[in-house]
């Protein structure tokens, strides 16, 4: 089993993913409480910025206060414990397809590549977390579609490599 999937073939920018890492990701969400939001990162970051901007006008009027207290060992803990996963799109968008490139070539370890289109893609999700512990059987990810996810049904497993490319 390979610990990163490769981004190759039709793209500007091939890149490696290192899933173990995604654990420290603002843009991870829990799976367990998955909705089938559109893009749930957009309405987290819609609340970081109106908190944000609500901090700042209190501390224009009343002056910077030190940090309250630190979270809760249990609150931190909380975090390391769970299923999470992180949309594909902000990575298929880094790795720049081509203007060309129509489809993705999902290449598996063990089972033959399964191939989309690159807007079937985009809609992915990748869990990386599965009870807090990255997923090491048919892994480094599970490949999902939201409605695929919503249903609770079987994954794609095995993924080493995304090749785009035109159909």
């Amino acid at each position: 089993m390979s610990d990163v999937i490769v981004f190759k073939g039709a793209v500007t920018y091939p890149i490696t993913l290192d899933p173990t890492v995604w654990v420290f990701d603002e843009r991870k969400f829990d799976l367990n409480t998955y909705t089938g939001e559109e893009d749930p990162s957009s309405s987290k970051q819609m609340q970081y910025l109106q908190g944000t901007g609500m901090q700042w006008d209190k501390e224009l009027k009343e002056g910077a206060q030190l940090p309250s207290e630190r979270k809760s060992l249990a609150e931190e803990r909380q975090v390391l414990d769970g299923d999470y996963g992180m949309r594909l799109d902000p990575f298929i968008t880094n790795a720049a397809p081509l203007p060309e490139a129509t489809h993705v070539r999902l290449h598996r370890e063990n089972a033959d590549p399964i191939v989309l289109p690159i807007s079937e893609a985009r809609r992915a999700i990748l869990q990386f977390a599965k009870a807090g512990k990255p997923i090491k059987e048919d892994g480094p990810v599970y490949f999902y579609l939201p409605e695929a996810l919503l249903k609770k049904e079987a994954p794609i497993t095995g993924i080493t490599a995304l090749e785009f490319f035109t159909a």
